[in-house]
Formats: C-alpha cells, sequence, structure tokens
C-alpha cells in the first residue's frame, strides 16, 4: 500500500472527483459503488455511475474537476482486494481486463476531453464476481482502509 499511497499522492491533485463504477449485485463488481459511498460520507465529491459511466459523464463535468478517478473492479491477475492507480495507457495495455462490455478506455478518453481533468483508474482485483454475492473479505475491508488516504476526503 506504501507504494499506491506514494502515486496517489504524486497524481492526484486539485480539486477530486470520484466515479464509482460497477454492479453491486455481482459480488466485488460493486466495489466502486461502495467505495464512492464511503468517500461521500467523508465529504468526497463523488458520482456513483453504476453500470453506464457513459451516462455520467455531464456531471462529472459539472463538479469542474481537475483530476477524476474511475474507481472499478479490475482483472489484475493479483490477489483479491489489491490495487492499482492506472493511467489511460496503461489500461490499453491490458486490454480486456475490465469487467465492464465498454471499455473504460472510452468513458476516460471522453472525460477527459470534456473536463480537461487528468482521469484515472483505481482498479480493484475481484475476488468474486457471482450474481447475489457479498463483497469479498478482502474487498470489503478496502472500504474502511482507502477512504482514510485518498485526497479530497
Amino acid at each position: 500500500m506504501k507504494e499506491l499511497e506514494e502515486k496517489i499522492r504524486e497524481l492526484l491533485k486539485g480539486r477530486i472527483v470520484y466515479m464509482g463504477m460497477g454492479n453491486i449485485l455481482r459480488g466485488d463488481d460493486g466495489i466502486g459503488s461502495k467505495l464512492v459511498e464511503e468517500l461521500r460520507k467523508k465529504g468526497a465529491e463523488v458520482v456513483d455511475a453504476g453500470t453506464v459511466p457513459e451516462n455520467y459523464v455531464g456531471p462529472v463535468k459539472r463538479l469542474e474537476p481537475d483530476t477524476i478517478v474511475m474507481i472499478d473492479a479490475v482483472h489484475l491477475g493479483s490477489e483479491p482486494g489489491s490495487v492499482e492507480l492506472l493511467k489511460r495507457d496503461e489500461i490499453l495495455e491490458n486490454s480486456g481486463f475490465s469487467t465492464h462490455s465498454l471499455s473504460p478506455v472510452l468513458v476516460m478518453e471522453r472525460l477527459e476531453s470534456e473536463t480537461g481533468a487528468s482521469v484515472f483508474m483505481l482498479a480493484i482485483q475481484p475476488g468474486t464476481l457471482k450474481l447475489g454475492a457479498p463483497l469479498s473479505p478482502p474487498v470489503n475491508r478496502l472500504l474502511t482502509t482507502l477512504p482514510d488516504f485518498l485526497p479530497g476526503t
């Protein structure tokens, strides 16, 4: 986590908007939506985009962010609950990694184009994506640890 904290301090600047993505009915795929709810409680600017992030570009733009952090379950090939902060070009190198049909890279490009903000993906390795499953224990623990060191809270 220390490396992640350093990267967050280095890259996340100015007015930050967190954009949660995912399906809360599919286990760890709901981490984006659940994490932005925790961030909202701490005073962060958040948008819960659920499974259709492309429909939330306007609401994010109205918040006039300098930085946008999309939060989603991502197949990183690591242990469940692992977290990485990725730039758009790092996602392109790992095409096919997302749990969603529409590539988050396209949403990132649109957000960058329409807001002028820097856009990153806070990628969380899921443990389970089963319909009706709760968050796996390692992913659930992130709800108490991540909000404490993310800026803007």
